[in-house]
């Protein structure tokens, strides 16, 4: 299969791959939502923060940069700053409660350092695909929640193809495939995955994208669902077939069901949301959760973590009225 959908996916229209893409930080993102977000000036800022501000570039990119333009946030304990950086797109550094907490930049490809370059190069021949990219977007995260904090991203793509490096290592390279192309064994695979949820239709496949990460082959599905705005995507592992991951956008909470349920949702115990869990994992992923932990999310309440020693641990996202519409393998 990965052949024929090699060949295809050379010859595919580009497709903007929103799920591989850098996404703004939560301090980042509440910073243009919230109404306490207010234009500033560096001389408001701690000098010792800006300087590691721009050693921390520095060390990142191995060129120095300077800022433009700096924003201050409140968002319920937390504040911080975000520092526009100097002529470059969509690029900041995002301060939350005196330290360092994420760096996004977006470099020309001129600019990226050889070996970022060398090996993105080393992929786009593997795919056949002579052009480069215009620009690479470079990411890091120092708040040490998640696993890869402290390491250096990059994004970059070529039409259709999307390519993800962690500390000058390929982490992930996906490119978007006709969807004529997914075979009825794999459309089966996702149509099963939703069984144990009522009143739910896959509807139209959409768009679909086939890609390696840790050594693993994939598929990565979209279906229309109830609507073209609330889709339902679906990850199929190509060896076995298994789904990995999927999220039924329509029980997600709006912003305002969310405020309404959060204090249900605070208050929803661990076990209650682990049996609620366990049906759905067994039908949705073949996977059997009996005697996992759970520990939600001590920043995002709706967040569940499945763990069992020597078992892959699982993350489940809830809404407010207890409903799980997300569960991917990590």
């Amino acid at each position: 299969m990965k052949k024929s959908i090699k060949a295809m996916t050379i010859l595919t229209a580009a497709g903007l791959l929103m799920t591989s893409a850098p996404l703004l930080t939560t301090h980042a993102a509440a910073k243009a939502n919230t109404s306490a977000a207010a234009a500033s000036t560096l001389k408001k800022i701690d000098p010792k923060l800006i300087s590691e501000a721009q050693k921390k570039l520095k060390d990142a990119t191995g060129k120095s940069y300077s800022f433009s333009k700096v924003e201050s946030w409140k968002t319920g304990n937390d504040s911080g700053w975000t520092l526009t950086i100097k002529g470059a797109r969509y690029s900041y550094v995002s301060i939350t409660n005196n330290k360092i907490d994420s760096i996004q930049l977006e470099q020309k490809w001129a600019d990226l350092q050889s070996s970022s370059k060398e090996t993105i190069q080393s992929v786009l021949r593997d795919l056949e695909v002579a052009s480069l990219p215009e620009s690479a977007t470079l990411t890091i995260n120092y708040s040490g929640k998640q696993a890869d904090s402290g390491k250096v991203g990059v994004f970059a793509h070529v039409d259709n193809h999307y390519i993800t490096l962690l500390d000058g290592k390929v982490k992930r390279v996906m490119s978007t495939i006709p969807v004529e192309s997914v075979s009825q064994d794999i459309r089966d695979a996702a149509s099963d995955a939703i069984k144990g949820f009522q009143g739910i239709s896959l509807g139209k496949l959409t768009k679909a994208s086939y890609g390696t990460e840790n050594g693993k082959s994939h598929l990565e599905l979209t279906f229309q669902g109830t609507s073209p705005n609330m889709p339902i995507f679906i990850n199929i592992d190509e060896a076995s077939q298994g789904v990995t991951m999927f999220e039924v956008s329509s029980l997600q909470d709006s912003a305002a069901e969310y405020t309404k349920g959060y204090k249900n949702l605070m208050n929803m115990s661990e076990d209650k949301l682990l049996q609620a869990a366990i049906p759905l994992a067994k039908s949705s992923m073949n996977l059997d959760l009996t005697g996992y932990k759970a520990a939600k999310d001590k920043d995002h309440p709706g967040t569940v973590h499945f763990t069992m020693k020597n078992k892959q641990s699982v993350e489940g996202i809830y809404n407010s009225k207890g409903q799980i519409y997300s569960l991917k393998l990590k």
